[in-house]
């Protein structure tokens, strides 16, 4: 079992399941809600994101694909913990929460097209969505 926490530690999860996915997503939102070229992407069924401390605020918004996406914040701190889209079934969350994050090993690179031109994506990841 994975486990995890925000910045403060108000904030603490766990994943009951395995990833179904691994990857980088370096679509324009995540880039600008993480502050980052990626986001870190450990995707779960939303069933399997446990909330075991705290409370989070959602952000709720059309994506620009036509599905909504919904973001999770610690209400405390402002850590971005999860993205979740119900349309698909997914939950990803943000592995660089991980208690462990050697327990994240990306193998997909989401929409690269946007990826910041400063930006090296490794050749070893799968491309996906707009590459």
């Amino acid at each position: 079992m994975i486990s995890g926490t925000c910045f403060c530690n108000a904030v603490k999860y766990e994943l009951s399941a395995e990833s179904q996915m691994q990857g980088l997503c370096y679509c324009t939102d995540c880039q600008v809600v993480g502050g980052s070229a990626h986001w870190t992407s450990y995707a779960v069924a939303p069933a399997d994101f446990h909330l075991v401390a705290g409370s989070m605020t959602a952000y709720t918004y059309d994506s620009g694909s036509g599905r909504e996406v919904t973001r999770h914040f610690c209400d405390t701190c402002g850590t971005q913990i999860m993205v979740q889209s119900d349309a698909l079934g997914v939950a990803s969350v943000n592995a660089m929460t991980f208690d462990d994050p050697a327990a994240f090993n990306p193998e997909i690179a989401y929409f690269t097209d946007s990826a910041p031109k400063w930006c090296e994506i490794n050749p070893g990841l799968t491309p996906f969505g707009g590459e």
